[in-house]
């Protein structure tokens, strides 16, 4: 299960934030300060941040318990190898999408939406593997949340 520090109200700023900096971006007199800023990968990862957040919320605590409990099923139900390749696959293929358009620069919308899952997906993968994802995106998370927390006074 993912646990973070990062509390809903850091997350919703972190969307709010993220939603700023999409729209920013459609503006004929920004969108070249935001293409030097690389806003589209700030987005990404306040998405992220913002996911994380979520499950400190009920309908967010709900939804990584759900995941948890359809990665313990398929695992029991299926076999582990089985399992692992019904849970842990999708959630490695959306790391890898997430961690190559952030290096590539290739943002788009499917950038975000995968940014949004990857965090609650993350929990699924096993072993070693999953344990590293976890850290790496428990270490952003907790960065970004006190980082915007900071800028906008949430305690």
């Amino acid at each position: 299960m993912i646990e973070t520090a990062v509390t809903a109200t850091a997350g919703g700023a972190c969307a709010g934030s993220a939603a700023l900096l999409y729209y920013a971006e459609k503006l004929p007199g920004l969108s070249k300060v935001t293409g030097k800023l690389h806003t589209d990968r700030a987005q990404a990862v306040l998405v992220v941040t913002a996911s994380a957040a979520m499950v400190a919320t009920p309908a967010g605590a709900w939804w990584n318990e759900t995941i948890n409990h359809i990665n313990d099923w398929a695992v029991d139900a299926v076999g582990s190898w089985t399992g692992l390749i019904i849970t842990g696959i999708p959630a490695l293929f959306t790391t890898a999408i997430l961690a190559n358009d952030l290096i590539t620069r290739k943002v788009e919308h499917r950038t975000l939406l995968v940014a949004a899952v990857t965090p609650v997906l993350a929990s699924t993968i096993p072993g070693p593997i999953g344990e590293g994802v976890q850290n790496v995106l428990s270490w952003l998370v907790t960065k970004v949340g006190m980082l915007i927390a900071g800028a906008f006074g949430i305690a």
